[in-house]
């Protein structure tokens, strides 16, 4: 298999849609580092129509988006980052802990818009959900990666920021009754031009090659 996707070897002719997918594809980067220049909320609303289009199970459509601008309520989320941090820092030990230490896990308040991405659950049954109930959720987050490929064909940055706890998130933004937030997302323009994963980048990890069977 070719390791560049955008080589001679992936059959058939050449087609600008192609080329741009790949391209988007390969310089999506989960970003940090933020100016802080507004991102215009046209902007916003166009790639939130990325949800009108994106797949989902049964066609349930089970998500929420909250848009956070909120100075305050952006240091709440931060506070309790600090917090899921700061526990998570134990897990580590030696040069692992000093290499973690060092590292920019989130760009909360660096980033002028916020995300928060949440499952709702569908009122009655779901077409495709029996064997799989949290199908619906796989949506939501299904949802999020096309989300992500958009702001990066927009010329912007966006990062997940994994180090929140639901619950406190929940505490911490208005979300409608029963949602559960999935995701926070940092947005707006990235400052650094990062040409591979800042943590391959910095020596926490490496990409791997896919495992894969054909049988």
């Amino acid at each position: 298999m070719s390791a560049d996707p955008l080589g001679d070897n992936n059959g058939g002719g050449a087609s600008p849609d192609r080329d741009a997918l790949w391209r988007i594809l390969a310089t999506r980067r989960d970003h940090r580092h933020f100016h802080p220049t507004p991102v215009p909320r046209d902007t916003i609303e166009r790639l939130l129509e990325v949800f009108a289009v994106a797949p989902s199970v049964g066609l349930s459509q089970p998500w929420h988006v909250t848009v956070v601008e909120d100075r305050g309520v952006r240091e709440a989320v931060h506070a309790g980052f600090r917090a899921v941090r700061r526990a998570e820092a134990e897990r580590f030990n030696g040069e692992r802990r000093e290499l973690y230490d060092s590292l920019r896990l989130e760009g909360i308040l660096g980033a002028p818009v916020g995300l928060v991405v949440s499952h709702v659950p569908p009122a009655g049954p779901v077409l495709g959900t029996t064997s799989v109930p949290a199908a619906t959720e796989y949506s939501v987050i299904a949802a999020i990666t096309l989300l992500w490929l958009a702001v990066t064909a927009e010329g912007l940055g966006m990062g997940w920021v994994s180090l929140v706890d639901p619950d406190h998130l929940s505490d911490s933004v208005p979300l409608p009754d029963g949602a559960r937030p999935l995701a926070y997302l940092c947005l707006g323009h990235p400052e650094l031009d990062l040409e591979e994963p800042l943590l391959q980048t910095v020596g926490w990890g490496r990409r791997s090659p896919l495992s894969v069977d054909w049988v």
